[in-house]
């Protein structure tokens, strides 16, 4: 973490998104404030703020070292134990988890499938934010996991683009019930999804006037895919590319002729097939300066769908990005959040 994040620009971040978060002293009529809890991990997991008020975590996020393992199961069960314990009864809650590496020992991979899977069952989604310049270090098992939670499963190969993480993560919700619709995308991140064989699965993208785009959609399991490029709301396609055999990926590349939203479909190209995939936007706009943003972050209850939330902010030795995704877009007004960063 001392080579990768050397700016601490994680920290930064983390305090970036707690402050969306509705403190007790902020509420307006009709809404509930958020609640926060941090937890740290490396080889072990501790709880430093329990779960409680958002005003009083930034000194806590200051003081997060850059040292230790891996446990990342251990980390989601200490969020996990805080958000159920006694006298708990979140109406939503949810998970993120923030990590620049894989479970180590390996043998702990259970561990973390174990935890993410009886987050789902207590109805609360865990999300992902994978900063690496290999994002299959992760094991696919734990990517299934994430998603059947409901969950986003997110990577970056900086750590100035981790912020961008957690504005993904709020722009699919981070938690209440799974969303059913399309995953929203930023540039420069690479999203995974998962096929199943009854169904396609949809993502959107929203670009300006005169980008130019292209969508690289990558097979992580060994499937033939079909990437379908479609204006929001037309059943006609632009444009289509079916993954090579080699090396498994589907390019499409466009330029917008006018600002407006595009729907991604990533369907088998063979059969009924199932397995995961991962889809990343590459942009002509600088996705870092608030001036080029492609894609605005909703607010109010668009980004959480839920009135009412606790929130688990757990935070560890992991790579932040700086301010830019919290500064893409407008202004957040989160009536509910969960997050969870180790």
């Amino acid at each position: 973490m001392e080579d990768t994040d050397p700016s601490n620009l994680r920290l930064q971040a983390a305090k970036l998104l707690v402050g969306k978060l509705i403190p007790s002293s902020g509420t307006t009529t009709g809404q509930t404030a958020d609640q926060v809890t941090i937890v740290q991990f490396n080889e072990t997991a501790e709880v430093l703020y329990p779960l409680g008020d958002p005003s009083g975590a930034g000194a806590t996020i200051d003081g997060i070292p850059a040292n230790g393992g891996t446990f990342i199961g251990g980390g989601i069960s200490a969020a996990l134990d805080e958000l159920t314990r006694s006298g708990n009864k979140p109406d939503a809650a949810g998970i993120f988890v923030l990590t620049d590496g894989a479970d180590d020992p390996p043998s702990l991979i259970s561990d973390t499938i174990d935890s993410i899977n009886r987050a789902q069952q207590a109805g609360i989604r865990v999300s992902f934010g994978f900063l690496s310049v290999d994002a299959e270090e992760q094991d696919s098992r734990i990517t299934s996991a994430i998603l059947s939670s409901g969950g986003t499963f997110t990577t970056v190969n900086t750590a100035e683009d981790t912020s961008k993480l957690v504005a993904q993560a709020l722009l699919n919700g981070l938690v209440g019930p799974p969303q059913t619709g399309s995953v929203p995308l930023l540039p420069g991140l690479k999203t995974a999804g998962m096929l199943s064989q009854t169904s396609l699965t949809s993502f959107s993208y929203a670009a300006q006037s005169g980008e130019a785009f292209n969508v690289t959609v990558t097979a992580i399991d060994n499937i033939p895919l079909k990437a379908t490029l479609k204006q929001a709301g037309q059943t006609s396609e632009i444009k289509s590319a079916v993954t090579d055999t080699t090396t498994g990926i589907a390019l499409l590349e466009y330029t917008a002729f006018s600002t407006g939203n595009y729907t991604i479909e990533v369907s088998s190209a063979s059969g009924s097939k199932s397995g995961l995939f991962a889809v990343q936007i590459g942009s002509s706009l600088d996705p870092c300066k608030p001036s080029n943003s492609t894609v605005p972050l909703p607010s109010g209850t668009g980004a959480i769908p839920s009135p009412t939330a606790s929130t688990v902010f757990t935070a560890g030795a992991v790579p932040m990005g700086g301010n830019a995704a919290l500064q893409m877009g407008v202004g957040l007004s989160l009536m509910a959040a969960f997050l969870e960063m180790f």
